[in-house]
């Protein structure tokens, strides 16, 4: 077999177009690579149905809505998750036997060689493509089990505190027999391979894959002929922030922005703004902006570029996640300059000074103050970044290690 005739399935955790998240943007990654290969197929489950039909160079695609499927047996089911090491909560809400079933159909109608499962919550449907003469490729976006220790340590309560830790339990028990059945796993960086044989050992072969971007899509921002977000036009003092906002490290990064953070930045500077630009706010982000005019929450949104070319700067607090921040990527190939703390540049191949500013969560405020008092620090930060992006974070360069395990594979 060539590598110009391999035909993959693509199984997914939502729809994978147009990209809204982390998630998404690494699963369209993966695909648009992919189709280099050969034909793609996707199969996407999720509890909504989509209005369109296709997608862009797909050349099969189906689509199950879990939610008007699941039997009442089932939802009774799924409560008793934690009798069994292999169920997690989040693993079962995208499951149904209907959808198995469509999957399997699936499988058959395209006769895929190579089956790529996005993320360890599609556990459930390794055992239907096990079935299949295919080669299985498991895509940890997230070393979750890592991910959920640091979110256990958080959790008060001693009925919480124990609810947690079966969940911890049962996860490691999934993305360890996840990782041992499939023909490869694909990671975002080498802290993550590291993650993975310190929680596992030795597991199928795993392949670096970064989370890169496709630099063309932003270039009309970095050469600033895309015009800001309505009401953002004077963007000498706009804070952006940006993710999916109710995923938890993200949801506890906007808080510090809006309790600490940008308070501190308001008094130093009153015309600044801060941007929170991602889909479900929370209600204490949504109250945050009602009392703050500075404060602006824009829940999804179909294009991040306006509020990239709106931002002055890049504010990412994070204090806990896993994988690599496309966030970031996507700043470095917009040319917004990045502070950051050192969890949130975790992953990415940037040096304090050169690419971003890496500050703790107490210095963050002095390290934007620094970009905004100085501009040229700005633009030799965002010259550099944008170099590393097209280097090591674009599509083309991350196409390169994609060939390399495929052909490993084949």
């Amino acid at each position: 077999m060539t590598t110009s005739s391999i035909r993959t399935l693509f199984i997914t955790k939502e729809v994978p177009y147009p990209p809204v998240g982390g998630a998404s943007l690494r699963t369209w990654q993966n695909i648009n690579i992919m189709m280099k290969f050969g034909p793609v197929a996707v199969f996407s489950a999720s509890n909504w149905t989509p209005k369109s039909t296709s997608l862009p160079g797909v050349e099969l695609w189906k689509h199950s809505n879990f939610a008007k499927q699941r039997s009442n047996w089932e939802n009774l089911e799924s409560r008793l998750w934690w009798l069994n090491s292999r169920r997690h909560p989040d693993a079962d809400w995208a499951y149904t036997k209907t959808a198995a079933q469509e999957l399997d159909e699936t499988l058959i109608k395209f006769q895929p060689d190579v089956v790529i499962l996005e993320e360890v919550w599609l556990y459930p449907y390794l055992s239907v493509v096990k079935k299949h003469k295919c080669h299985i490729i498991f895509d940890n976006h997230n070393v979750e089990a890592s991910l959920w220790q640091q979110r256990y340590h958080a959790v008060q309560g001693l009925k919480s505190k124990l609810k947690a830790k079966i969940q911890l339990d049962h996860l490691k028990s999934i993305e360890s027999d996840f990782t041992k059945q499939v023909s490869q796993v694909w990671v975002c960086s080498e802290d993550d391979v590291s993650l993975i044989n310190k929680f596992y050992g030795q597991v199928s072969p795993t392949h670096v894959v970064p989370n890169g971007i496709n630099v063309a899509h932003y270039d009309c921002v970095r050469s600033s002929e895309y015009s800001p977000e309505t009401g953002l036009e004077n963007t000498k003092r706009n804070v952006l922030f940006l993710g999916q906002l109710s995923y938890s490290p993200n949801t506890v990064a906007a808080e510090l922005l809006i309790n600490q953070i940008y308070p501190r930045l308001r008094e130093l500077y009153p015309d600044s703004r801060l941007l929170l630009v991602g889909r479900s706010p929370t209600q204490f982000m949504l109250d945050a902006a009602k009392r703050s005019p500075g404060i602006i929450v824009t829940g999804s949104v179909p294009d991040v570029r306006p509020y990239l070319a709106a931002a002055s700067v890049m504010l990412v607090p994070l204090l806990q996640g896993g994988g690599t921040r496309l966030k970031i990527v996507e700043a470095f190939a917009a040319g917004c300059p990045v502070v950051s703390t050192a969890k949130g540049a975790e992953g990415i191949n940037a040096e304090d000074g050169e690419h971003l500013l890496i500050r703790e969560v107490e210095e963050l405020v002095a390290g934007v103050c620094q970009i905004w008092t100085d501009p040229f620090l700005g633009e030799k930060l965002a010259r550099s970044a944008y170099e590393l992006v097209q280097a090591e974070y674009s599509w083309e360069a991350v196409s390169c290690k994609v060939k390399k395990a495929i052909h490993k594979l084949f």
